[in-house]
């Protein structure tokens, strides 16, 4: 008797759980989201829309005298490999930065970001560019927790001799 009633509880026990897992509201349908046609020219031709990207150089501060760093962009001249490369150069704050971001936005709108920490002299990125005008922007994090934009350039490449 004892058997019968243990099975019975665990039978109703089951019973509800499974009851309980069936009884969820159900998620709501997704909501379609507007699709916006791209305009037209008068001959029917698709208008490009334009880059989402900015090539726009932005502002940049000048680090104090006893924080201040040696940073350089260059280019390499071979269009098969038209690789950008920014070096830390040191400087008065050498030992003051804790970290070097380069962001580089292409021609193509393609964007790279590479963070080295606790750079040192000689640390560089190498990013890879396109045979157009590319954006450089170098941002550096002091230990005072300070963040400055060193550098916020256009870098075009060089036109073939």
């Amino acid at each position: 008797m004892k058997i019968r009633t243990i099975l019975v509880i665990a039978v109703i026990f089951l019973s509800c759980i499974l009851a309980a897992g069936c009884t969820q509201p159900q998620a709501p349908a997704p909501t379609p989201t507007p699709t916006l046609e791209q305009p037209m020219t008068p001959l029917g031709t698709p208008i490009p829309a334009a880059p989402a990207c900015s090539l726009t150089p932005g502002p940049t501060q000048m680090v104090p005298d006893y924080e201040s760093v040696s940073i350089t962009v260059d280019r390499n001249t071979i269009s098969e490999d038209p690789t950008i490369t920014t070096t830390f150069n040191g400087g008065l704050g050498l030992g003051m930065v804790q970290t070097m971001t380069v962001t580089l936005i292409r021609s193509d709108c393609v964007t790279d970001v590479q963070t080295r920490d606790d750079p040192g002299i000689g640390t560089s990125v190498t990013q890879m560019g396109t045979t157009k005008t590319d954006r450089v922007k170098v941002d550096v994090v002091m230990t005072s927790g300070d963040l400055y934009t060193v550098i916020d350039g256009l870098y075009p490449f060089p036109g073939m001799i």
